[in-house]
């Protein structure tokens, strides 16, 4: 597997986290398996697939759903199987946490739980992005190609809030931080941050910050297998056993005894387009 972190223009730092681009051919020898448990994540992601449509299979459904070339991923809590076909060659833009709301426009609560073919909301130019990033040269002008699209889109997007700086400290201590403190960043009172934050997030302050903690546990995990989960939970800040199980269970549908090392090992490591 291929995999490129791009930080992005400055200019869009605040809306944007970085920019990926990773690639694999599933035909070849040692590949990994093609089939992928991807947990939920606390960013927001636009996904350009260049090669092979990605197949979804979530939770209570039979059946894997094909989904178009540019898929906009809003806030998830369950963990859905990922069919990646034979070539793999995605291009995913993660946003900061209230990124996706300030350029949508639109309560991220509407979208809770669902991904959507993106030219539903930004229309056809995403037709025309698609068709550039497949005819680009290499992968650093497939990120001059999305930077141009979203340094357009500036002067459209919502503002940033004391509130978006708050949720930033809040992914920046990996979730270990009180409400009232950030509430405290974001100058408003617990009542208006909770209010806020869902709008902008799409799930209450408390919650996110449980899923923030969960995935960098799940990250750790990944970089370093040898870890046993015990060491995990601790150094990702669970207080106990038991709420770290809880969380598990949760956000990955499974407790960590049934997710061993060999499972890891032959899934794509996806923790660098998630940092």
């Amino acid at each position: 597997m291929e995999i490129k972190v791009y930080k992005p223009h400055p200019a869009l730092q605040d809306l944007v986290n970085c920019i990926s681009i990773y690639e694999v051919d599933f035909t070849k020898d040692d590949a990994p398996s093609n089939i992928y448990r991807f947990v939920p994540a606390y960013q927001r992601y636009i996904i350009f697939y260049l090669e092979d449509p990605i197949k979804v299979l979530k939770p209570g459904n039979e059946n894997f759903i094909i989904k178009p070339v540019c898929v906009t991923i809003g806030p998830q809590e369950q963990a859905v199987t990922l069919d990646l076909g034979s070539r793999h060659l995605a291009v995913c833009i993660a946003f900061q946490p209230s990124g996706m709301h300030r350029l949508l426009r639109i309560p991220m609560l509407e979208i809770y739980e669902q991904d959507f073919d993106t030219r539903l909301i930004l229309g056809n130019e995403i037709e025309e992005i698609t068709e550039r990033l497949k005819g680009a040269d290499d992968w650093d002008h497939m990120v001059s190609i999305v930077e141009f699209y979203l340094l357009k889109k500036i002067s459209t997007l919502k503002p940033l809030l004391p509130v978006d700086k708050a949720m930033a400290a809040l992914v920046s201590t990996s979730g270990n931080i009180t409400m009232e403190e950030m509430a405290s960043l974001a100058c408003l009172s617990l009542r208006q941050f909770e209010r806020k934050c869902t709008e902008r997030l799409g799930m209450p302050p408390k919650q996110y910050a449980r899923l923030i903690r969960f995935c960098k546990a799940y990250q750790l995990k990944e970089q370093f297998p040898q870890k046993t989960w015990t060491e995990i939970a601790y150094q990702s800040g669970y207080y106990d056993q038991m709420h770290f199980i809880r969380d598990f269970k949760k956000f990955a549908g499974i407790t960590p005894s049934f997710l061993h090392e060999e499972e890891l090992k032959n899934t794509i490591r996806l923790h660098k387009v998630m940092e």
